[in-house]
């Protein structure tokens, strides 16, 4: 790979972060638009994007991004008020920067007509919001020094005590502002070298935005110092001045408050002999910056984990092998190094999956603008409220789950919230909400998407369905609520940009399906409705109950097993149609695995049932002989197989033979037709 795609990988990259964090911050700026906090994080995105975009040579983007900068001065100043408004066409712009990525990772040319409508609107209002910042820069005199003061009004106590012990003596004291030429493309090593001119005749006490921050260029194009010198102000403008790429300056003489020096003293003495010296200081933020260097994190492009997962599952495999081999042969020799390779397998196996694991964050972080987009097209009032965002999945399993859980939300926004006026009608706030929440359950991830909207009308559902030729006869209110998922199902009286084509739900379950998980449905009119997911936490490895049925070995996921418990034939009753046995003062379906799977299974008159919870409901899969527990390496079969919906896939055992593993989930819902 040359220079040039390194660059433009790492770009792309970059550009998606930052895109992805100025959506989160804006979004969250509407709610809290005071957060000057929030709007500097917002402003050092946008400076930084701008940056890289004029770096990479592509103007058009930079126009855009400098354009919306300015939008961010204006908030920054409180010329341009933080409103409904202003924060839609930040947005759009934000949309419009997404679209020139994607055409450059098409590697198409950017045309400047791309952005010649919103460079106009953008215009329309930085024209509209009055004086420009060089206005109220000549009107507010010395506003940046008077800010300077005021930022530095909170200093700890021993800054504070080491300026005034300076003062007192033969230091000049000097509150320094720095604004950097817009175009900088190095800012960090140009504060830097400020710094570092300034260094030779004097000490800087306090920087801000951190010396960390500056160093990494992690700031906007201002800059701001506390600095001890024994030269005059004439002196110190005059070596800052002879620094290039500045666009101005000021410095004035720093004001502490007598009484902030009083209160603040006595904390300040027990730190005398340490604060004085500028030394440890320097070595405090040294040592910040070491303690940063070593959470560093690279980026590894997916494929290679994928290899390394292959790797160590191969390594899993051998290591049953090998096991096999011991216990068979009873080799003494090999037991305790063999014992120790099996540990560090397991560890090696824990490792490369936590490697793979990624917060569901990543696909949740998009909803809140698009709830927020889609609530005010449709003109309605909601909250959406996110829940263990910080979860862990596989990183193949969350990639794959934005287009279902996009399904799922925006029939939650369209079809489950009312309008404000018919939630008020019924005794509701006129505010709906939506909660999406996340969480890890033993070996699997549990997703709920959850609304107190209108919930699902078994009425309206039936009707529907009978106009399609769907048969409803005997159906209960859930199972017609399950029809929502038939291929082409919708009540939607008319198809809009949102939902409605009967496309989704179905699409949905296949997604969730694919991906080894399951998904549930829980609706009440005028109630809400509740959509759970169950997602495996890996599709590689997983620990299974090994089994035998006839002469055949077979896998069941361990996740998915309640208890085995050893039945007699006499114990197993039998109904009109189907057999059952008694458990936790229930019966349960009894399925037998060899008659559903065609192998001549054994005679004797005990065998196990494993039992399993599939969608809340437990099941009896009989099976001749118990194997063990053990770890099994998933691999993929024959696509004729996978049309059985009866496997989810195969492993290889210890002695080499194949085992296939079953698809618990499939079996049952297959019995459960049965029962119907």
């Amino acid at each position: 790979m040359d220079d040039n795609s390194v660059y433009r990988t790492l770009f792309f990259e970059e550009t998606d972060d930052h895109l992805q964090q100025l959506n989160d911050h804006v979004l969250e700026l509407e709610s809290n638009p005071q957060d000057t906090a929030l709007l500097n994080d917002i402003f050092r995105s946008a400076h930084t994007l701008k940056g890289m975009a004029a770096t990479m040579g592509y103007d058009v983007m930079t126009q855009l991004t400098h354009k919306m900068e300015n939008i961010f001065e204006l908030f920054k100043t409180e010329t341009l008020p933080v409103t409904s408004d202003s924060i839609s066409l930040i947005f759009k712009c934000l949309d419009r920067l997404s679209e020139l990525v994607e055409d450059l990772r098409e590697e198409k040319e950017l045309q400047q007509d791309q952005i010649t409508d919103l460079l106009s609107e953008l215009d329309q209002v930085e024209q509209s919001s009055g004086e420009t910042d060089s206005q109220q820069v000549a009107e507010s005199g010395s506003s940046t020094a008077t800010q300077l003061a005021a930022a530095f009004e909170h200093l700890d106590s021993s800054d504070l005590f080491v300026i005034d012990q300076a003062v007192s003596g033969d230091y000049h004291a000097f509150s320094i502002a720095i604004r950097l030429e817009e175009d900088s493309m190095l800012k960090g090593p140009r504060a830097f070298l400020i710094m570092e001119k300034l260094e030779q005749s004097g000490d800087i006490l306090h920087t801000e935005p951190s010396a960390e921050q500056l160093e990494e260029g992690d700031f906007d194009s201002v800059f701001k110092l506390v600095y001890l010198t024994q030269n005059e102000l004439d002196e110190v403008q005059k070596n800052i001045a002879s620094n290039s790429e500045i666009e101005e300056f000021q410095v004035i003489p720093f004001q502490v408050k007598d009484s902030q020096i009083n209160q603040e003293k006595p904390k300040a003495d027990a730190h005398k002999e340490t604060t004085t010296d500028k030394t440890p200081a320097k070595e405090t933020a040294t040592a910040h910056h070491h303690s940063s260097v070593s959470n560093q994190s690279i980026r590894v492009d997916l494929s290679r984990l994928d290899s390394f997962l292959d790797l160590v599952s191969e390594l899993v495999v051998y290591r049953n092998q090998l096991e096999d081999v011991s216990h068979r042969e009873n080799i003494e020799a090999i037991k305790d190094p063999l014992e120790q390779v099996s540990h560090l397998t397991s560890e090696l196996q824990d490792l490369v999956l936590r490697i793979r694991m990624q917060q569901v964050n990543v696909v949740f972080s998009r909803f809140p603008r698009m709830v927020r987009d889609l609530s005010t097209e449709l003109e309605k009032e909601m909250d959406l409220v996110i829940i263990g965002e910080e979860t862990e999945l596989d990183k193949t399993v969350v990639s794959e789950l934005s287009e279902p859980l996009v399904h799922l939300l925006r029939n939650s926004v369209d079809h489950g919230i009312e309008n404000p006026d018919d939630r008020e009608a019924l005794g509701k706030d006129r505010k709906g909400t939506i909660r999406l929440a996340a969480y890890q359950e033993g070996n699997r991830v549990i997703i709920t998407l959850e609304d107190d909207g209108k919930g699902l009308d078994p009425q309206v559902i039936k009707a529907s369905a009978e106009r399609k030729g769907l048969a409803t006869a005997g159906l209960s209110d859930e199972e017609i609520q399950q029809l929502i998922f038939h291929p082409g199902f919708s009540t939607a009286e008319k198809v809009t940009n949102i939902s409605g084509r009967g496309v989704g739900m179905d699409a949905v379950q296949s997604k969730i399906a694919d991906l080894g998980g399951t998904i549930e449905l829980w609706s009440r009119p005028n109630k809400g409705t509740r959509f759970t997911i169950k997602l495996p936490l890996t599709l590689s490895i997983i620990q299974a109950l090994m089994v035998r049925v006839g002469e055949e070995t077979f896998a069941i996921p361990l996740d998915l097993v309640e208890r085995v418990v050893i039945i007699k034939e006499e114990e197993i009753l039998k109904t009109v149609s189907n057999e059952v046995y008694r458990f936790q003062e229930e019966l349960i379906p009894i399925i037998r695995t060899d008659q559903l799977l065609r192998i001549e299974g054994g005679e004797a008159e005990k065998k196990f049932a494993i039992i399993v919870n599939s969608e809340h409901q437990y099941y009896g899969l009989l099976a001749d002989e118990l194997v063990g527990q053990q770890e099994i390496v998933i691999k993929k079969i024959d696509p004729l197989l996978q049309q059985l919906d009866r496997y989810q896939g195969a492993t290889i055992l210890g002695n080499g033979s194949i085992a296939l593993i079953l698809d618990v989930n499939a079996i049952c819902g297959e019995k459960k037709d049965e029962r119907q």
